[in-house]
């Protein structure tokens, strides 16, 4: 993604490699150019995405904003002050670039010398136009997810995988902050709480099949199966909730046809995080938690994590009390470029 300025305004350059393969959809409203481009999606170097703004970048124009409306489509909008902006759409080998003109200058006639008389020259002397300054602002959407390990055991983009996946990721975790599986994927579409037993060991229902408690198949830990009933990932220790919907959960065992949800755990960080938590609630409920990661080594091929914390609750009856200690540290082993040893409980 890129934003260059010209003679007579900005060109908006979507960099890729596959061109001919893109749909443009290109419409107007009001004083706003609107481009839909279908077949890709905006990202940073890193796999993340991100949203391109700039703010009055030229004379008529109030702002050029790129956004990923979905996991398919881009959005490029032009927005003019007053009238509509003049755009242009080319496309080469280093991708689709938008031209925009500056309204004065769209608007402005040609200097056409009349033909008997000698072409009128530029004056030497005339200063140069000021320079251009694109102001960029990139932010990163932490709710969308591109990849997914689940249905495929690798770290797959989702809209190449021919399954329904719907992921919730740490990001929703930290606004929503539920205490269990079950609230976590509350805003899954398609997955329901069975309601016969407490949120973390209940049946959940997805796609109308009842799924079992948690440590049945249908709840994976990191692709592998929960070993039983108590072998439980509380909430601190997950980075994201992947839920598989349809018949293909039953490759990953005896499963309703409906689906299967998979936790995925949080690894060892290669920069120094340190964390302190303290929950309280209803019924004398409290939560202390910690959460350290970082290196071993300088050279970052030895990594740590370390979470712990206690949970302890009462009930709406009396003498009814339950306490929870989880105890999770794992170690990363960066053994090449292409390969690693993670060790975790």
């Amino acid at each position: 993604m890129k934003a260059n300025p010209t003679e007579k305004g900005v060109e908006v350059i979507l960099e890729t490699a596959q061109g001919d393969k893109l749909q443009v959809a290109n419409r107007s409203t009001g004083n706003s150019f609107i481009a839909d481009i279908t077949g890709g999606q905006l990202r940073l170097a890193n796999g993340e995405a991100f949203t391109f703004k700039s703010e009055k970048p030229l004379a008529g124009v109030t702002e050029i904003t790129v956004i990923n409306i979905d996991a398919n489509t881009v959005r490029v909008t032009v927005a003019g002050e007053k009238t509509l902006p003049v755009v242009e759409l080319f496309d080469d080998n280093t991708g689709l670039i938008f031209t925009v003109a500056s309204t004065e200058t769209a608007t402005k006639p040609p200097d056409t010398p009349p033909v008997e008389e000698e072409p009128v020259t530029e004056n030497p002397q005339e200063k140069p136009d000021d320079p251009i300054e694109l102001v960029v602002t990139g932010e990163q959407d932490g709710y969308n997810v591109p990849s997914a390990s689940t249905a495929t055991r690798t770290d797959t983009p989702i809209r190449d995988i021919p399954q329904s996946i719907q992921v919730v990721p740490r990001q929703v975790i930290e606004d929503r902050r539920p205490t269990n599986v079950t609230q976590a994927v509350e805003t899954v579409s398609g997955v329901l709480d069975a309601g016969n037993s407490n949120g973390q060991t209940g049946n959940r229902i997805i796609r109308g099949f009842e799924q079992g408690f948690v440590g049945s198949a249908a709840t994976l830990r990191n692709g592998v199966r929960d070993a039983d009933y108590y072998s439980l990932s509380p909430i601190g220790t997950v980075e994201q909730v992947e839920v598989l919907k349809g018949p293909a959960s039953v490759l990953f065992g005896a499963v309703e046809p409906g689906g299967v949800i998979n936790l995925v755990t949080r690894q060892p960080l290669s920069e120094p995080y340190y964390r302190l938590d303290f929950e309280v609630g209803n019924y004398g409920v409290y939560q202390p938690g910690i959460d350290l990661s970082g290196p071993l080594t300088k050279d970052k091929t030895v990594l740590y994590r370390f979470i712990a914390n206690y949970r302890g609750a009462g009930d709406f009856q009396e003498f009814v009390n339950s306490s929870q200690t989880t105890i999770a540290p794992s170690l990363a082993f960066n053994l090449g470029d292409r390969t690693s040893l993670n060790l975790g409980c």
